[in-house]
């Protein structure tokens, strides 16, 4: 068997059986002994990179510059995060998502305190409004403000229980928010408070 593969085994077989060898084996040889310090710089582009193969780990984070747009998103028109803070006006604080004042106003009924309020910070639209029973209650309950004697008015009505279709503002009459209504003349007048949009400025 021996004397018959030695009489077919030629040059030419032998050097086509190692070509052979070293073709199949070569390349994964080479791919083992490749390192990072054998690949010249700036050699591979994204091309050749797979999709999701660089990770934290092998980026440094620190040395990637801002995005651009992300440079502009930090700012507005210019100004900084830090005076896009909502504040109150003066004489407000801050209760139930917006501002109300800090004292109440003189006794007016529910008609004139509106066009007070509209009154107050009025540049080209209006400006301040009487409060929601909601706000009024909340910064009553979280001791925010103290409820003027003989109640306040809220911004909300009822149909009026004696003269047909007039309206009562609703008032609140404690400081544990209990109501009551009445009427929209001199008369009905009770202290009130206004509340204003908190600022961004």
């Amino acid at each position: 068997m021996s004397n018959g593969l030695t009489r077919h085994l030629t040059y030419a077989n032998l050097i086509a059986t190692t070509a052979l060898f070293i073709a199949i084996g070569g390349s994964s040889y080479a791919a083992i002994k490749i390192s990072g310090r054998d690949i010249r710089q700036h050699s591979i582009g994204a091309a050749q990179i797979r999709k999701n193969s660089l990770g934290g780990g092998v980026i440094k984070e620190s040395k990637l510059g801002t995005v651009p747009k992300a440079r502009e998103a930090a700012r507005l028109d210019g100004v900084g995060v830090e005076r896009l803070l909502v504040r109150c006006p003066e004489g407000t604080i801050a209760a139930a998502d917006t501002c109300i004042e800090t004292q109440a106003r003189p006794p007016a009924s529910l008609h004139s305190a509106m066009l007070e309020c509209a009154a107050t910070d009025n540049q080209s639209a209006l400006g301040r409004r009487l409060p929601t029973y909601q706000e009024l209650a909340m910064a009553l309950t979280h001791n925010e403000i103290t409820l003027a004697p003989g109640g306040e008015l809220t911004g909300e009505v009822s149909a009026s229980t004696t003269t047909p279709g007039e309206v009562e503002a609703i008032y609140v009459t404690s400081e544990t928010g209990a109501v009551a209504l009445t009427p929209d003349n001199p008369a009905g007048a009770k202290s009130y408070r206004c509340v204003a949009d908190p600022l961004n400025r």
